[in-house]
């Protein structure tokens, strides 16, 4: 069986999580957190998260899980379309939003969720930044209904699992000029793909966690 190591909280494991769930396939997730212990850097020299295991064997970085699976289990829907063009352009829109929208959200949304003050200069000089990488998102995406077509491909994956957490997390820091307010289409396709099944259950599982780490906090405080 497939084993998904990896915190249900985590955006990249999440994205490996909706590609799994949308193929149908049969998985059990080892819930364990980043880590630098050797016996961990032995499965991901990084250190990082996800990891996937299959018969004793691992893969890290979530894009290569993906491209993995895609490999091995090439029942519909395909993460990576067959035709050479199309194929690019969900590799093209996954990096644009990991490297040009996530990537820099990261430096905000990190320190906020770990109880760390963030300086409003840091607020101001990602703003533009988040800006320029939405408005270039813009140009690429489709939302007809998923963001790269017709199909669910692996540019859904990262978009549901990173552009909800830069949303959410960053919304307090930019209440009246959110970047992704300004991507036409991306409030419409959030709604659809939560009436997918498998979205609904990474965001059911993402809100019974926040529950216990609410309850944690007050009992600490």
């Amino acid at each position: 069986m497939i084993k998904l190591h990896g915190a249900s909280l985590s955006n990249y494991v999440n994205k490996v999580k909706l590609g799994i769930l949308e193929k149908g396939l049969e998985y059990e997730q080892i819930r364990i957190a980043p880590s630098q212990e050797e016996s961990f850097l032995k499965i991901s020299p990084m250190g990082k998260i996800p990891v996937l295991e299959v018969d004793g064997r691992f893969i890290f970085e979530s894009g290569a899980i993906l491209e993995f699976l895609d490999t091995v289990y090439p029942q519909e829907p395909k993460l990576i379309p067959n035709d050479p063009w199309e194929a690019a352009d969900v590799r093209e829109i996954t990096t644009m939003i990991e490297t040009y929208i996530d990537l820099p959200a990261r430096r905000i949304y990190i320190a906020s969720t770990r109880g760390k003050e963030v300086q409003q200069s840091l607020v101001d000089e990602i703003h533009p930044i988040l800006m320029k990488g939405v408005r270039a998102l813009q140009r690429v995406v489709r939302f007809s209904p998923y963001i790269a077509g017709k199909t669910f491909t692996m540019a859904d994956c990262s978009a549901f699992a990173n552009l909800t957490v830069v949303d959410e997390e960053l919304r307090k820091f930019y209440p009246n000029n959110h970047p992704l307010d300004s991507l036409k289409g991306w409030k419409e396709y959030v709604e659809f793909m939560k009436t997918k099944e498998g979205p609904a259950i990474i965001e059911k599982e993402k809100e019974r966690l926040r529950k216990i780490i609410a309850r944690a906090k007050v009992k600490v405080e």
